[in-house]
């Protein structure tokens, strides 16, 4: 595998200091997860060697497993792209065994989308590479920062899941 590095802009001693005010904090802290998604994606290139999906049909198969989208509207919405291209993303997926389409029983005009076992398989796939990134990281770390992120993550998770809830209508 090969060696990540810091993109040329990053110091980690710029983010890496405790600030005292909460709002310094946070944008410590999205500094941090931004330097963290980068390092994340520089693995993924040849990591994702294997998976033959081009990146925007990747990202509709993200979103349906995730049940952010069940129909060709809400997806091109999502992804913010146009219908037409949204009917080529399901056809490719469609094509490659990854998902199903059926009349929405709610809306005769509409397609129902859905996961097929190959496609959340290959969903699996993804979080896979993304989970052994992180695993040889945290390996890497000790008890102690092991705790403070720990306590941090279930934080943000019970937060994020808050405002998943208050942004349901």
């Amino acid at each position: 595998m090969a060696t990540t590095s810091y993109p040329p802009d990053f110091n980690i001693e710029n983010i890496k200091t405790s600030p005292t005010e909460l709002s310094s904090l946070n944008e410590a802290s999205l500094e941090l997860d931004r330097a963290a998604q980068r390092l994340i994606r520089a693995g993924w290139p040849e990591a994702w060697l294997g998976i033959n999906l081009p990146l925007g049909a990747t990202r509709a198969l993200l979103v349906l497993e995730a049940g952010r989208a069940n129909n060709p509207r809400t997806l091109a919405d999502v992804l913010g792209v146009g219908r037409t291209t949204v009917t080529g993303l399901i056809d490719r997926l469609e094509d490659e065994g990854l998902i199903t389409r059926s009349i929405d029983p709610t809306d005769k005009r509409s397609f129902a989308l859905h996961l097929t076992d190959k496609g959340r398989n290959l969903v699996r796939q993804i979080e896979d590479i993304r989970r052994q990134q992180l695993a040889r990281a945290l390996n890497q770390m000790d008890k102690s920062a092991l705790d403070a992120l720990h306590t941090g993550l279930a934080g943000l998770v019970e937060a994020m899941q808050a405002e998943q809830i208050r942004d349901t209508p």
